[in-house]
């Protein structure tokens, strides 16, 4: 049955549930400093957090707190393509223009396999009717207002971006330091 969003709604009875399939790949690490940040107006907010964290010499750490306002909103999210690996990949850039409110986004610093520092980040933001938009932030972001950053390094650990050859996606990979790739 469909919902009035157009989702498919299935009985608990039709889930189909894949029994005993956990596959995870982690590591552990201490938190190490906190950085707080603040965007300023025009900065694209990609580019802002690359300035944050290497101005702090960030290499590897979690992206806790983003919140603000931009001028207008880019990024992508996941749609059907059977001629992928997994049945997907991402559309081509959405823009919402704005003003847009940041209510909230989060994600990974590391590093892809030439030492370049790279930022997964997801947010949801509101645009000036308050329709609520979410996805994977890539470039095109540039501040309105302001926005705050928090970053917390994750100094045990290298976070290092490459192809993976199961997805087709590049994905971070989380590996103790000293463990080389």
């Amino acid at each position: 049955m469909k919902s009035s969003c157009g989702c498919l709604r299935l009985p608990l009875s039709e889930v189909v549930w894949l029994d005993n399939v956990v596959r995870v790949s982690s590591c552990e690490s201490k938190a190490g400093r906190v950085i707080v940040g603040r965007i300023l107006p025009e900065t694209d907010l990609i580019d802002g957090i690359l300035e944050i964290c290497d101005r702090h010499g960030i290499k590897s750490g979690s992206i806790d707190v983003v919140l603000g306002s931009l001028r207008r909103f880019t990024f992508v999210y996941p749609v059907k393509d059977e001629s992928q690996k997994l049945g997907v990949k991402y559309c081509d850039p959405v823009v919402i223009e704005g003003p847009i409110e940041l209510l909230s986004a989060n994600g990974i610093v590391g590093l892809n396999q030439n030492g370049v520092k790279a930022i997964h980040l997801h947010a949801v933001v509101s645009d000036e009717m308050a329709n609520l938009h979410g996805g994977h932030v890539v470039k095109g972001n540039p501040v309105l207002v302001t926005v705050e950053v928090v970053i917390r390094e994750l100094p045990d650990v290298n976070i290092v971006r490459e192809m993976d050859e199961e997805t087709g996606f590049p994905l971070f990979k989380f590996l103790t330091k000293g463990v080389k790739l």
